[in-house]
């Protein structure tokens, strides 16, 4: 399967096309309610009389060489640490995991399609199979999962067949093996098959947040990434409840961003988020940004900082690009060049009480081309230990039980983080 897609190196001169017993049917969305009240619950992309994008400063911008004296990921290399990567679910095309229970939960394929698995198995047929009305183009499928704090909901992240990303919760009241048919909890349309962020995750009071990136387009043309009307760009904080409607809406606390802004952003100024996690120990939101074609970023935002914006597109990570460095941005806590075999990074989470010292108290991560797994730590001279395991094509970690690390690699399926026997 061909990797997410991504814009960030293209340099041409055209426009780059920059990837639980089963349902009986795959759900029309549109069947839970009529087309009116289904608006209600849906963003669409504004009408724009726009120039053609090879015409734009945007694009001509994206295709500059980077300039010289970005941060190089300098990681010192570990190799007599006692741990390895062994397989927990042979599932090629996997893209995200969630832990239902000690030894069961959910696997999703990125083409639509989610299993449950107990004790490392995957159970038979899928329990939930949305290939038919998924779109895996570019950026586009089924991209995140997550279990409500009650355990009593499944929520979906992916691009349906007319583009849009579509959040849905299916109920988990009758067990593992049959989650409920999906009510639509959120619906954004995208301009494009890019940059379509797709990761979920409920923050440590229960509220659910979700990533969009800016919508595609080399160098956001549509300027999304700094228009707080749209929840493209963002990251938004939902108070869920599929039970009632509207099964969403902005959760307590949120920021208020001005007139006109759109109160379900908790951050904004964000290109591709494709992953972020929360320290379980501090509940600071770690989020990773994938970057034009000069930078990979890492945020780490706490509670205080809701409303931040982390500047895409007037700047990629700490350099200008369509404006400047402003007081009012967010500059990244850790950021790094591409080359070397970097090019895209792949977020994961701080570890604690993991299964080896060497990890403790570090940002588990990787990057899509290189593929290794490295811990980071921040502080005045950030430390990076690149570890001794490689993955393939790497596109999330997932925390498990009883010191469970796992990373999810859409070429083989999930592999366990551990230490030899």
């Amino acid at each position: 399967m061909a990797r997410l897609s991504r814009t960030t190196r293209v340099i041409v001169l055209a426009v780059a096309a920059v990837s639980t017993i089963a349902l009986l049917r795959v759900p029309d969305e549109n069947s839970s309610y009529g087309s009116g009240r289904r608006d209600e619950i849906r963003w669409q992309v504004p009408t724009k009389t726009s120039v053609p994008f090879e015409e734009t400063r945007e694009f001509d911008l994206s295709n500059e060489s980077c300039p010289n004296g970005l941060p190089l990921l300098e990681a010192t290399q570990v190799d007599s640490v006692d741990l390895e990567l062994s397989l927990f679910l042979d599932l090629p095309g996997a893209i995200s995991l969630v832990f239902l229970s000690d030894n069961s939960g959910f696997v999703a394929e990125r083409k639509g399609r989610v299993y449950s698995f107990e004790s490392g198995k995957i159970l038979a047929e899928p329990v939930i199979d949305l290939a038919a009305n998924t779109s895996t183009d570019m950026d586009q499928g089924l991209l995140g999962l997550a279990v409500s704090p009650d355990k009593k909901w499944l929520y979906l992240n992916r691009t349906d067949l007319s583009g849009s990303s579509v959040v849905t919760a299916h109920s988990l009241t009758s067990g593992i093996s049959n989650p409920g048919n999906g009510i639509e909890i959120i619906i954004v349309d995208q301009p494009s098959a890019m940059h379509n962020g797709g990761d979920l995750l409920f923050d440590p009071e229960g509220y659910l947040f979700v990533s969009f990136g800016d919508g595609g387009g080399l160098g956001d043309p549509h300027g999304h990434g700094q228009d707080l009307s749209t929840p493209l760009g963002s990251v938004l904080r939902l108070d869920v409840n599929p039970d009632l409607w509207p099964p969403h809406k902005p959760a307590p606390g949120n920021p208020d961003l001005g007139p006109g802004s759109d109160p379900r952003i908790w951050v904004s100024g964000v290109r591709n988020p494709f992953r972020f996690s929360f320290d379980t120990a501090t509940g600071d939101l770690w989020l990773t940004d994938l970057g034009q074609q000069c930078v990979e970023e890492v945020t780490v935002l706490t509670p205080a900082e809701a409303g931040a914006n982390l500047g895409w597109n007037l700047v990629e990570g700490s350099r200008p690009f369509m404006g400047q460095i402003e007081p009012f941005l967010r500059s990244p806590d850790f950021e790094y060049a591409h080359g070397r075999g970097r090019c895209a990074i792949i977020g994961g989470f701080v570890v604690h009480d993991g299964p080896h010292p060497i990890l403790e108290d570090r940002y588990l991560f990787t990057d899509m081309c290189g593929a290794q797994l490295m811990s980071l730590r921040l502080g005045e001279q950030p430390s990076v230990l690149a570890l001794p395991l490689h993955s393939t094509h790497p596109v999330a970690f997932v925390t498990g039980p009883a010191q469970g690390l796992y990373v999810v690699d859409l070429a083989s399926g999930v592999w366990r983080i551990s230490t030899k026997d």
